[in-house]
Formats: structure tokens, C-alpha cells, sequence
């Protein structure tokens, strides 16, 4: 495998700032994190920090249904990770899609790593923002349930025969 050489700029000092330095360090206390994510969000990071050296393709990525997968990551990998990504938010060009991605991507892992107790607690970072839907969850389009607002209103019965599961 050919490694691109890394892109001109200020990538190396970008990634020395205390700021940056300092989330690598907080990984260092993991031992692993469950990575929930898209399929091609999965792909994206194991293109870009899997030319990292710390960084070790995962051994099983399980399929969460939904074109989403779930897969373990070592504290290290996860460091080579924040590396990349970091790295690819100061080199790739404005509006290229991989500085957006990675930013997002960084952003939502720092999220989860910064709300980390100190305590050895298991930590899953979920890379996707769709709440997934089911018969039983009310929809954001219920105004009660969008604005969060009671209503004086008794509960009304459901509508009979409207749903897919009424006959």
C-alpha cells in the first residue's frame, strides 16, 4: 500500500496546539470505544487514519441494521484517529467534502470523549444523527410533542384503521 504524501501547510503545527494535544490525552485512558456509525463514514475513517501507525483496522465490524455499523476501537486507534482527522480539517481544500466530514467527525468525538467521567465507564460514540422511528414513538409533526408544551386536553384515542397495522 502507497501512502500519499502529506499535503503542504501547517498540519504539523496545527496538531502540536495544547487545544489539539490535549483530547489525545484524554483518549489515552481508554482502552477501547464502540464507534456507531454509517457504513461510509466507517470507510472514510479507515481510509484517512488507517495510514496512521497507531492506528489497527478493527477485527469485527458488526452491522447495526440501516446501513449503520458498530465496531471496536482501541484507545490508540482512536488516538490515530483524532490525529487524521485533525490533520485532514488544516489540509484538504475549503468545500471538498473530506474538511467537512472530518471537522464534523472530530467535533462529535471531542462531544463524547470531554463528557467522559474519569472513572472507567464503557464509551460508545455514535456518529450518525438520525433517530431511528418506531410505531410507538410520536412523530415531531404531534404539536404537543414538538414544542414540548402539555396540553389540557385528555388523551384522545388513536384513529382506527389509518395505520399499516390496523386491518
Amino acid at each position: 500500500m502507497t501512502l500519499r504524501p502529506e499535503p503542504a501547510g501547517s498540519a504539523r503545527a496545527a496538531e502540536a496546539s495544547e487545544e489539539h494535544s490535549a483530547l489525545p490525552r484524554r483518549t489515552a485512558r481508554i482502552s477501547s470505544a464502540s464507534l456507531l456509525c454509517h457504513r461510509d463514514v466507517g470507510k472514510f475513517i479507515t481510509a484517512h487514519a488507517g495510514r496512521h501507525p497507531h492506528f489497527r483496522v478493527p477485527p469485527l465490524v458488526a452491522d447495526e441494521g440501516q446501513e449503520r455499523i458498530r465496531a471496536a476501537l482501541s484507545g490508540r486507534s482512536l488516538i490515530a484517529l483524532l490525529i487524521s482527522l485533525h490533520a485532514i480539517t488544516h489540509t484538504a481544500s475549503d468545500g471538498d467534502g473530506d474538511q467537512e466530514l472530518a471537522t464534523t467527525l472530530y467535533e462529535r468525538i471531542e462531544e463524547n470523549l470531554t463528557a467522559l467521567p474519569p472513572t472507567g465507564q464503557p464509551v460508545t460514540i455514535t456518529l450518525d444523527d438520525r433517530s431511528i422511528q418506531t410505531p410507538d414513538t410520536p412523530t415531531p409533526d404531534t404539536p404537543a410533542t414538538a414544542q414540548n408544551t402539555p396540553t389540557d386536553e385528555p388523551d384522545a384515542e388513536p384513529d382506527q384503521g389509518t395505520g399499516p397495522n390496523n386491518h
